[in-house]
């Protein structure tokens, strides 16, 4: 008589082992890209917001100033150039502050760039021009 093979249950126990750990692992995978992207978007989010009280502070600065840029750039600890109040807000973001005179009024475009890309783009209220 022949003698047969007979799977063992420990064989069958260690196939669904393997698949148990296999979507164990799946599943740790897709929850690390989703901690990742929200990392990314946390920073992201940071980065705007910093953004953004920066570029409120030139613009109150802008104003407190009467739309002087010298005088506005003292207040923001920015620096004058080209015509343009500059500041360094770190990271690689730079806040830009243009000045247009108008008829009695001053109105300022107010940009936060980093590395080229525009992340905001605010107009500054007309101020009346003090005499």
């Amino acid at each position: 008589m022949e003698d047969r093979v007979r799977p063992t249950k420990s064989g069958l126990f260690a196939i669904e082992l393997l698949i148990a750990v296999g979507v164990f692992v799946f599943c740790a995978v897709v929850c690390l890209g989703v901690f990742a992207r929200a990392e990314l978007e946390s920073r992201d989010s940071a980065e705007l917001e910093l953004a953004m009280n920066a570029a409120r502070n030139a613009a109150e600065c802008f104003k407190a100033a009467g739309g002087d840029l010298a005088e506005t750039a003292e207040l923001c600890r920015g620096a004058v150039r080209d015509g343009a109040l500059e500041q360094d807000l770190g990271g690689g973001l730079l806040l830009r502050l243009v000045p247009s005179p108008a008829e009695g009024y001053w109105t300022g475009e107010l940009s936060v760039a980093r590395d080229e890309t525009e992340l905001l783009r605010w107009t500054v209220a007309a101020l009346e021009v003090q005499p």
